[in-house]
């Protein structure tokens, strides 16, 4: 079982940060109303569906996760999801618009999803991807995990940990990125993001724990770099 199977069941009401990101997205690519979209690591379905709302055409939502694919059909039977990789996206010229956030960080092959994700695109269709950037922590997880790292319990799971988040070091190297795998770039942004956090919407409990040690009621503000990317087939 993957860790996104396991919190499979919370994601929608803990998601808060990755929500408000995917709204800023929503409104950057200006959807049409007979697009075909297909939400790249969709989670649950939640944002699929509103995305199905904002256009008359096709939309798929693709998950590695067995856990929030069967979700998101519960949720939402009338759509069309798949448990699939990103770098196994196995559609050519089928799609709109490719709608991915939150999720660039995790792909085991970058390049590789990419590529896949710009040959499912129609001609002229655009990618909208939303994404951590660097630096890759924030001041506040920094501190966070640096404590939560401490628990006896924990420590020897971090002992030869890196960080396995895919990040590079400028806005303009991700540009390159982008654009060496054939898009053009419409809109590139990083943006210093603040969030109003409670310590009851974190995953884990040493996590929660040490948020509510190092917050003030319980609740601590959220701070990190975020990508906006607009680019076109």
């Amino acid at each position: 079982m993957s860790t996104f199977d396991r919190i499979s069941e919370k994601y929608r009401e803990k998601s808060l940060v990755q929500q408000k990101a995917a709204a800023k997205l929503f409104d950057l690519l200006k959807i049409g109303g007979s697009d075909d979209i297909i939400d790249i690591a969709c989670g649950p379905g939640h944002i699929t569906n509103g995305l199905s709302k904002a256009t008359n055409g096709k939309v798929t939502g693709i998950d590695i996760s067995e856990g929030m694919i069967e979700q998101a059909q519960a949720l939402y039977p009338e759509i069309e999801f798949r448990k699939i990789e990103a770098e196994d996206l196995d559609c050519n010229d089928m799609f709109d618009i490719a709608f991915c956030n939150s999720a660039l960080q995790w792909f085991d092959d970058p390049d590789m999803a990419l590529a896949a994700i710009f040959n499912s695109l129609k001609k002229t269709g655009k990618l909208g991807l939303a994404c951590p950037a660097t630096p890759s922590w924030s001041p506040w997880f920094g501190r966070i995990i640096s404590k939560v790292t401490e628990n006896r319990e924990i420590k020897p799971t971090f002992s030869h940990w890196k960080n396995p988040w895919f990040h590079l070091p400028t806005e303009n190297d991700y540009k390159l990125f982008f654009e060496k795998h054939g898009f053009v770039t419409i809109f590139i942004d990083i943006d210093h993001e603040q969030t109003d956090y409670s310590a009851e919407e974190a995953f884990n409990n040493s996590v929660k724990e040490e948020i509510k040690r190092q917050s003030r009621d319980g609740r601590i503000m959220v701070d990190f770099n975020r990508l906006y990317y607009i680019g076109r087939k």
